[in-house]
């Protein structure tokens, strides 16, 4: 008897076979060609959202990027604020929109705005960013509550140690709250780290910090009275 298959014999297997397992092949060529089309249709979507994205945030630094000591005028604020807005409407969670948030921050505080320039960097935070952009939203929400006379919730904001990029201007957002709280030795003692951790290369940076220093050692010295100048006489 031979152990091969006739030709009508292997035809009828085939016959079985399509009949059994036919319709689970087709609908797994159907289910993976669908899977392939969706994604490769996803991943052209988020190209294009990223393109214009980029293109949006483009045109917002170019608006802003005004000739050194001239301001935006209102026309020009009017629209920078619109598309920092749009960005943070369909680019959630990215840097376009965590940095547009920023843009609208500092926009708010020029205004004299503390409230919405609170609610755009707590924003960012609760956007989840990379460690760098979380550590720049926590020090200058800790700048606005200074502003804003809350001084426990700027604290609270510097409450994590920063990485060595952020060390110096941790320090001194720190000191200026200790400062406004009347403790001037730690106030001092953050100042110094300040200068201590700041860049060699931000000389005008480092000048600040120490006329901020040099600011609390005067004012520990008490002014000389008629009456002291002539005891010392």
């Amino acid at each position: 008897m031979s152990v091969h298959l006739t030709e009508e014999e292997q035809l009828e297997v085939l016959k079985r076979w399509w009949k059994d397992y036919g319709k689970t092949v087709i609908t797994g060529i159907v289910a993976a060609v669908a899977l392939y089309f969706a994604w490769t249709t996803w991943q052209e979507k988020q190209r294009n959202k990223a393109e214009s994205a980029s293109a949006h945030y483009e045109e917002l630094i170019k608006i802003l990027n005004v000739e050194q000591g001239k301001t935006l005028s209102e026309a020009d604020k009017a629209n920078a604020e619109h598309i920092a807005n749009e960005l943070k409407e369909k680019n959630g969670k990215t840097l376009y929109a965590q940095g547009a948030a920023f843009y609208l921050a500092k926009s708010a505080v020029d205004a004299g705005n503390l409230d919405k320039a609170v609610t755009e960097l707590q924003w960012i935070l609760a956007s989840k960013p990379d460690i760098a952009t979380a550590q720049l939203a926590h020090a200058r929400l800790a700048r606005v509550y200074v502003a804003k006379g809350a001084y426990p919730e700027a604290l609270a904001q510097l409450s994590e140690e920063p990485s060595k990029a952020f060390a110096s201007e941790y320090a001194e957002v720190r000191g200026d709250i200790l400062k406004a709280q009347g403790n001037k030795d730690a106030a001092a003692t953050a100042y110094k780290k300040a200068l201590e951790t700041t860049d060699p290369q931000q000389q005008e940076r480092a000048m600040v910090l120490q006329m901020k220093a040099d600011e609390l050692k005067s004012a520990d010295v008490a002014p000389a009275t008629p009456a002291t100048q002539e005891k010392a006489q």
